[in-house]
């Protein structure tokens, strides 16, 4: 099982390690910048739990 505090799915197709983030930009749900480049949407039903985990950190 995975460390809820450390993964949130952020869109149907994507799940992440928070800790592995570099960049929040915002928008209606927004995008994420992980540490090796990738841009990740974020859906607009994620984007709180998202926000909640970062603030956890």
């Amino acid at each position: 099982m995975l460390d809820a505090d450390r993964f949130v799915r952020v869109h149907h197709s994507f799940l992440i390690n928070v800790k592995h983030i570099k960049k929040y930009i915002r928008g209606e749900g927004g995008e994420v910048i992980m540490s090796d480049g990738t841009n990740v949407a974020v859906s607009r039903r994620k984007k709180q739990e998202l926000m909640d985990s970062l603030a956890r950190l």
